[in-house]
C-alpha cells in the first residue's frame, strides 16, 4: 500500500503544480507529455516490473484527491537513502514550516553529493552540494581584481 501511496501522491503533486488535480487517466495520459513528474513515476512502474499496479495507483490517487486538503507531498531527493531518524526529523521539521500533515516522496540522486532537494506546492528549495559547488565556482569565476581587471577561470580580461 505504501508504494501505491508514493506513486499516487507523486501524480498528485503533479497535478498541484499543474494547477489541477486530474480526474481520470485521459488527463494523467495529457499530462505525461509535459510533466516530468507523470514520466518519472511511470518510467518507475516500469523498470521495477510494477506496471500492473498502475490501475491500483489510479484508484488510490483518486481517494487521495477527495481528501487532500490537510496534507502536503513533499519531494525529498537526497544523495543518499534517509534512515529513519532523518526522516523523521525532515517530516516533523517541514509539517511545523507547513502547518499541516506531510507526505514524503523519497528520491535518491548521488549527483547532488549531498545536502537535501525539497518541492513541494510548484516550489523548490535546493540546499546540495551539488547547487552550493556551483554557486561558488561561478562567484570564484568572477573576480576583480585591485586593478580593475576581472579574472574569468583563471584568464584576465580588461574591464
Amino acid at each position: 500500500m505504501k508504494v501505491l501511496e508514493t506513486y499516487a501522491r507523486s501524480l498528485l503533486e503533479a497535478g498541484k503544480t499543474e494547477g489541477r488535480v486530474f480526474e481520470n487517466l485521459r488527463d494523467l495520459e495529457v499530462l505525461s507529455s509535459t510533466s516530468p513528474e507523470v514520466l518519472a513515476v511511470l518510467s518507475a512502474l516500469v523498470e521495477r516490473g510494477q506496471l500492473d499496479l498502475l490501475p491500483q495507483v489510479a484508484e488510490v490517487y483518486h481517494a487521495m484527491t477527495e481528501e487532500d486538503d490537510d496534507i502536503v507531498g513533499v519531494t525529498v531527493t537526497t544523495a543518499v537513502p534517509l534512515d529513519d531518524d532523518l526522516r523523521a526529523q525532515v517530516r516533523e521539521r517541514l509539517q511545523r514550516d507547513f502547518g499541516q500533515e506531510v507526505f514524503l516522496i523519497e528520491q535518491v540522486d548521488p549527483s547532488i553529493i549531498g545536502g537535501i532537494v525539497l518541492e513541494a506546492r510548484g516550489q523548490r528549495r535546493d540546499i546540495s552540494v551539488k547547487t552550493q559547488l556551483r554557486a561558488a565556482h561561478e562567484t570564484l569565476s568572477t573576480v576583480h581584481t585591485a586593478h580593475g581587471h576581472t579574472t574569468h577561470g583563471g584568464e584576465t580580461a580588461h574591464v
